[in-house]
């Protein structure tokens, strides 16, 4: 917190303290400077305690009125996202006890000025919209953290023609901090070919799984298996698989039971090589807590404001709809199986993908709706989303700004969320 000793230090103090308690009620672990920050010097001893913390941002209380002196200390040599957090006073007749605003006015002059990038709120703690504002930034701010040093294995190359799975590796590793590991198909095959095991466990309760090839099937749980130990030996975060079609005609099995088992493991696991794909669906399942589903968009319903999102089977069975069970089945253009098939579960989604701009720079998608819990729509996974937004609108929308055909289906309402990555990213946004 800063402030200054002519002002009323005891009330910005339950400021701060509310501002400390309300960020660890939503979760997030702190580190908490509780000594005032009021002259120069305290402020250099803070910036060394937080440049040797591993923290993913800063919280700055701006208690009372303070010159901008101490803000240019205390973040000239943090290279974190900062959000400064001034406070509403009512207007009395008498003194200003805080003069709050004044000096977060000043911060962010001096900031700007010197090129920082900041986050300035205003607003008191009892505001849930300025709570959630702080939170959303915050959990941006992890994110951006979570990501740098993350390594995903690229199996196989994309499918020819598939050129939404092209990826700038010099921008994912510059903007980002990702990595990429290159694994050929025939280092998975040769894996999935030595292991032995009963697949029962596995797919037992996958209906109709009885009326399945039972070699492909048994080959489909064998690249799962193969998959994941690639991965440990490699210490990868993530996967995007070449999913055809040499899974298919060369090595006898489908692979979108692993792809849909691994996700339900915690290992985001991509299809058609889309490596962007794989990056926002980290972003998405470290926001939820959970699995996520990569799909394409097939259908616009006019009447219903719905957009159907679909895949082949590789939905994690997490996130399928609990009145039908899981079913087995063969990819439907290809016939091989094992695939998962089922609708997904309803509830509030955002919809998310990472896109490279021609430039080399990021854009985000970002969508929101509501999935609504519905009979299987074709064969596969699907889940129709009704919008807020009018439907053709968002298909012109699509289409006019080029982005892929896979999207990110998150479960829960992410978007302040993601507006405030893009922010700290400098990136544009397309949303609906």
């Amino acid at each position: 917190m800063l402030g200054r000793p002519q002002f009323e230090i005891s009330l910005a103090t339950k400021y701060f303290q509310s501002v400390s308690e309300i960020i660890q009620q939503a979760g997030i672990e702190v580190e908490i400077i509780n000594q005032p920050i009021m002259v120069e010097a305290d402020a250099s001893e803070v910036a060394t305690i937080l440049y040797k913390s591993p923290l993913d941002a800063v919280v700055i209380v701006q208690g009372t009125f303070t010159d901008a002196s101490l803000i240019l200390t205390l973040t000239n040599t943090l290279q974190l996202p900062i959000l400064i957090w001034a406070f509403k006073e009512e207007p009395t007749g008498e003194r200003l006890s805080l003069n709050s605003f004044c000096g977060l006015n000043l911060a962010a002059h001096a900031l700007t000025a010197a090129g920082r990038k900041f986050k300035g709120v205003y607003g008191n703690p009892d505001s849930t919209k300025v709570c959630a504002d702080v939170i959303a930034f915050l959990k941006a701010a992890a994110v951006l953290n979570m990501l740098k040093g993350k390594r995903i294995g690229l199996v196989g190359h994309r499918p020819g023609g598939y050129y939404p799975s092209n990826f700038n590796e010099i921008s994912l590793s510059s903007i980002l901090g990702v990595k990429v590991d290159y694994i050929s198909l025939q280092e998975v095959f040769n894996f999935a070919e030595k292991i032995t095991c009963d697949a029962k466990p596995l797919i037992g309760d996958l209906k109709g799984i009885e009326l399945m090839d039972s070699e492909a099937s048994q080959k489909s749980v064998n690249a799962y298996l193969a998959l994941k130990e690639v991965i440990a030996n490699k210490a990868l975060d993530a996967v995007a698989v070449e999913c055809w079609p040499e899974f298919m005609v060369n090595y006898g099995g489908a692979v979108c039971f692993a792809l849909s088992q691994l996700n339900d493991d915690g290992i985001v696991a991509a299809c058609e090589a889309d490596i962007n794909g794989a990056v926002s669906m980290q972003i998405g399942q470290y926001l939820s807590g959970q699995a996520t589903f990569i799909a394409d968009l097939v259908t616009g319903d006019q009447e219903k404001n719905e957009l159907i999102f679909w895949h082949c089977g590789n939905g994690p069975r997490t996130l399928l709809s609990t009145q039908y069970q899981p079913v087995a089945g063969v990819h439907p253009n290809r016939k091989v199986p094992l695939t998962v098939y089922g609708p997904l579960k309803g509830g509030q989604v955002t919809i998310c993908r990472l896109s490279p701009n021609n430039d080399g720079s990021f854009r985000l998608l970002i969508g929101k709706g509501t999935g609504i819990e519905a009979p299987m729509l074709y064969s596969g996974n699907t889940i129709p989303v009704r919008l807020e937004t009018p439907v053709d609108s968002v298909i012109q929308l699509l289409l006019n700004k080029g982005v892929e055909h896979h999207y990110i289906i998150i479960y829960g309402d992410y978007v302040k969320e993601l507006q405030e990555l893009a922010r700290l990213l400098e990136i544009e946004t397309i949303e609906f």
